[in-house]
């Protein structure tokens, strides 16, 4: 009878513990598919922010072309400038000698007149004078030759003063020219340096825009990850407390099913293997290592990292690495390689026993891989809030095995 009672509360047990495992396995569940969700959300937000830094780099690539256009329109303005400065101090010049050949031809025409004048005023009695003073011949025609050349020399040198004022005349109009057409130039070059300058401020706007999109894309991406990181958390305990109740639920079957079959046999002789029934199941493993490099310096290496930032999807601690990026950096410095995905670590190398887990094995958990540096401690890219680590509890996460690759 006292047996009959100690079997079905063990059944009982079992049955309880069954029920738990049900009731876990809903909360894994919701876990994997708010973590899946979350990875796809993630995904959508990745790619978002690829097509916007693209969206970026274009537009940068615009304002450059624009910046070294508007600097070549500046360059060609300043020297139109020079050159129109320099025609209208031409152009200046130019006046005044107009003004001065106007005064020449002015002075000449003057003075012609009264020379004319006073040959007029006189009449013919000059002339007859000079002829009748001379004292010869050749002295006759010397005064004749010389109230002829008198008025050659005053017609001739008029003529001249027209002709040169007339030629000044001529080039100022062609520098007014000139100077009108290089002011308009200058006008135009002025209005095109502002467009240039309009266009460049509103693609900067533009790329403003961007900036706060992609600001605000990667803090939704941060918080997707966030939420991955603490699904896996709540994944990788759930496992192990499925794990844990399952134990206890085998070892209740187990200790029911011995005692129904003791009752069978009436208590006897308690048949054989009355051990502990334990396999080993993984227990004690300590497999030799297949390389030449020391743990310690896989671990010294990997602190030189510490305190860079944690970058999702980063394989490269010198910029920003994820969990299984930093692992597959550090190990690939000495010259092993292992795959960059937290998941498929859990694989590589031999299985290692936690307790003879030895500096430079890999440490894996649920959705996250950490590097063991020896007395319970870890190196990891432990997430976006905390960067690269050291010095961390190995076991501030449940772990899901311990590999050898050294």
């Amino acid at each position: 009878m006292k047996a009959r009672r100690l079997t079905a509360a063990l059944l009982v047990v079992v049955l309880c513990f069954s029920q738990v495992t049900v009731a876990l396995a809903d909360k894994k569940t919701d876990a994997q598919n708010k973590k899946k969700e979350a990875e796809e959300n993630l995904d959508k937000k990745n790619s978002e922010i690829d097509e916007i830094e693209k969206e970026q780099q274009a537009l940068q690539n615009e304002i450059d072309q624009l910046d070294s256009e508007l600097v070549q329109v500046m360059i060609d303005l300043s020297t139109l400038e020079e050159e129109l400065s320099i025609k209208e101090d031409e152009l200046a010049q130019t006046k005044e000698e107009l003004e001065q050949a106007k005064i020449d031809e002015q002075n000449q025409y003057e003075a012609m007149k009264k020379r004319i004048q006073f040959m007029y005023e006189n009449g013919d009695s000059t002339l007859l004078s000079s002829i009748l003073e001379s004292d010869n011949i050749s002295d006759m025609l010397n005064r004749v030759e010389y109230v002829n050349e008198v008025y050659n020399y005053d017609r001739d040198l008029l003529v001249t003063y027209q002709e040169t004022k007339e030629q000044v005349a001529a080039l100022e109009k062609q520098q007014e020219q000139e100077v009108a057409e290089l002011t308009q130039a200058q006008a135009d070059y002025q209005a095109k340096a502002v467009d240039y300058e309009n266009m460049i401020a509103q693609k900067e706007k533009t790329m403003d825009n961007f900036s706060e999109k992609l600001k605000q894309a990667q803090a939704l991406a941060a918080q997707y990850q966030d939420t991955i990181s603490a699904q896996n958390t709540i994944i990788a305990k759930e496992e192990q407390r499925e794990a844990e109740e399952r134990a206890a639920a085998e070892a209740a079957a187990a200790a029911a099913a011995a005692n129904q079959n003791n009752n069978n046999n009436n208590g006897g002789t308690g048949g054989s293997g009355g051990g502990s029934g334990s396999t080993g199941g993984g227990q004690n493993l300590n497999p030799g290592y297949a390389t030449n490099v020391s743990g310690s310096d896989v671990v010294a290496y990997a602190m030189q990292f510490v305190g860079n930032p944690y970058v999702w999807g980063g394989k490269d601690p010198n910029t920003g690495a994820d969990c299984s990026g930093f692992t597959s950096y550090v190990y690939a410095h000495f010259g092993i390689k292992i795959p960059s995905q937290s998941y498929a670590q859990r694989s590589v190398g031999k299985e290692v026993s936690y307790e003879n887990a030895q500096p430079g094995d890999l440490i894996c958990y649920e959705g996250h891989v950490a590097l063991y540096m020896g007395n319970g401690k870890i190196v990891h890219a432990k997430g976006r809030a905390y960067g690269i680590v050291g010095n961390d509890n190995a076991t501030y996460r449940p772990i899901i095995t311990v590999r050898r690759v050294l």
